[in-house]
């Protein structure tokens, strides 16, 4: 398992990773005190049994593009994994989503049912 970078010759039908994602990443990394932060009131009030949605909600209106990096943490693990792999994403910032991850586990069930409900999904 060795990371090489460009090495894009012969490889025009692997898929492109997202400029969003790129840019969600590095928003993550940079505002990661105010995002941890923000995630730890969340949780705080999750511990309590306190309707957390309108606190995600909150947080999606403010970062949309962080909070969809989110929610790929938790539900996309694998495709993300591939992305971070295929963009050659730093092991720091690596680092910071898997600590987010493990922090805020408890929440991946409350931010996919927010998700799905408002979808129409909701069960």
């Amino acid at each position: 398992m060795t990371e090489e970078g460009g090495g894009e010759e012969g490889k025009g039908e692997e898929e492109k990773v997202p400029r969003t994602l790129l840019k969600a990443i590095d928003g993550f990394y940079k505002d990661r005190e105010a995002v941890f932060e923000d995630f730890d009131e969340i949780l705080a009030m999750y511990s309590k049994g306190e309707d957390i949605k309108e606190g995600l909600k909150e947080f999606r209106s403010k970062k949309p593009a962080i909070f969809t990096l989110i929610y790929d943490i938790f539900h996309k693990e694998v495709e993300l994994e591939d992305k971070l792999d295929k963009a050659g994403i730093e092991q720091e910032k690596r680092d910071k989503i898997a600590e987010f991850k493990n922090r805020f586990s408890d929440l991946a069930d409350e931010i996919d049912l927010l998700i799905l409900e408002e979808l129409g999904l909701n069960m």
